[in-house]
């Protein structure tokens, strides 16, 4: 099975020398690219914690070029499945603790369900670690994270 074609951009960072100028510049006027924006309100349907949540994660996926005007539902997506998931798992606990083995294997495979769907959401969106290796990160971004969040994080060379 063929690989998925990459964007322009990452073949340019990667130092592809597979193509001609002329290919590339082919491919990338062929690429489709959906606005940038710089913020977004969650969808309607997100209420309480999740829209605070969406409202917290969203500035950080659009500055990794990741969140577009229309990502908004799959970054939704992805905090309503790990609501369910969160709340499944809980289930799971008390079933568990109360000893009842056929409602624990219901709430064990709805949980599994929801895990599933929260992973596949969230490696679109690289919030996880398989996802974001398969994202290429635009200059600007690690431009303007600059070298002192790094050294707060693991402290400096120096």
């Amino acid at each position: 099975m063929p690989r998925k074609p990459q964007p322009v951009a990452v073949l340019k960072a990667n130092g592809s020398r597979h193509y001609s100028k002329e290919q590339l510049e082919q491919r990338e006027a062929g690429e489709i690219k959906a606005p940038a924006v710089k913020s977004l309100e969650p969808p309607s349907y997100l209420t309480g914690n999740l829209a605070d949540e969406f409202r917290k994660l969203s500035p950080i996926l659009i500055k990794m070029g990741v969140l577009t005007a229309v990502d908004a539902d799959g970054l939704a997506r992805y905090l309503v499945a790990k609501s369910n998931y969160i709340r499944a798992s809980n289930r799971l606990t008390a079933a568990i603790n109360s000893g009842n083995t056929r409602e624990a294997d219901t709430w064990s495979a709805i949980q599994d369900r929801f895990f599933r769907q929260c992973r596949s959401a969230g490696s679109d969106l690289g919030l996880t670690v398989t996802g974001r290796c398969a994202l290429s990160i635009p200059e600007k971004y690690m431009d303007e994270r600059g070298d002192a969040e790094e050294d707060d994080l693991f402290g400096s060379d120096n």
